[in-house]
């Protein structure tokens, strides 16, 4: 599902894969979403170990989250889908993995100032929950915060500024309705729930997410780049103040966008299926 390098992955070889993990029980396969660190050793991993496994696993193939990233307070952060059972996994905090952002170090330990700690019954990698299915998480260069977006049912895609033992709302508050054209929540907002910093209706189906670095691509400095899986675009986000004042549609109809990255040296990768291509963003003035 994602791929990432250690930042010192050029002393260690060390990588990380987020991944779907089976295993059958009462004859029936279920599933869910696994963070597996591993080295490279030429062309072979190397010392493969699992250091996050999401319970409880379910039956259900979709909404497995598994994005993954290295914030600046040097911890790794990951996503993990509500796995299609938003009635339960989502809210609740009751020894539940599905529906939330984690947080440990590099070696899968929990860091000490997890915010749910003291509470036994959370998984103690827990930071934030409330989520359906985010598919995109980056840290802001400028500041070091992190954001994320995550798919909405029939429109509700959000971008989401993300803070510790917050709660994001779903399915309680959601901009979207069924995919059935029935209402889902005639609520978009409660107290104690986060409001997105934007969303999408109807849905864009977002995918990929990565900051624009304002020294390569002139005026796009502190711009959000998402892929867009339902439309087949590249949307470029002006941010300002946490808030989207406007959106451009790059690469229209350029296939479905399935990951945006920053590479070290700055430039913007995006990669795009049927065929699967890699593509590199190059100003032209």
């Amino acid at each position: 599902m994602d791929l990432l390098l250690h930042p010192e992955f050029e002393k260690n070889q060390t990588l990380y894969l987020s991944y779907n993990k089976f295993k059958k029980v009462d004859g029936k396969t279920v599933s869910t979403t696994a963070i597996m660190m591993a080295k490279l050793s030429g062309n072979q991993l190397t010392e493969q170990k699992d250091i996050f496994v999401a319970e409880p696993y379910q039956s259900t193939r979709r909404h497995y989250g598994a994005k993954m990233i290295f914030a600046k307070d040097g911890y790794l952060y990951f996503s993990v889908g509500e796995r299609g059972d938003h009635e339960k996994n989502p809210q609740s905090l009751d020894n539940n993995s599905l529906g939330k952002i984690h947080r440990i170090h590099a070696d899968g330990s929990i860091p000490k100032d997890n915010p749910f700690l003291s509470d036994k019954k959370v998984v103690p990698s827990t930071y934030s929950y409330g989520h359906r299915n985010p598919q995109g998480l980056a840290v802001n260069p400028k500041n070091g915060e992190i954001i994320s977006h995550e798919h909405g049912p029939r429109g509700g895609d959000e971008l989401n500024l993300i803070l510790p033992k917050k709660n994001y709302g779903w399915p309680v508050i959601s901009y979207g309705i069924n995919y059935n054209g029935t209402i889902l929540t005639n609520r978009t907002a409660k107290e104690g729930m986060e409001q997105p910093l934007h969303y999408w209706v109807p849905s864009i189906a977002p995918s990929g997410l990565a900051f624009a670095n304002g020294n390569i691509y002139k005026g796009w400095d502190n711009n959000v780049m998402i892929g867009s899986l339902k439309y087949s675009y590249l949307n470029r986000c002006e941010l300002v103040n946490n808030k989207v004042v406007k959106e451009e549609l790059l690469f229209q109809n350029i296939g479905r966008v399935r990951d945006v990255r920053t590479s070290p040296d700055g430039y913007l990768y995006i990669t795009v299926e049927n065929p699967g291509i890699i593509y590199k963003l190059v100003p032209v003035n």
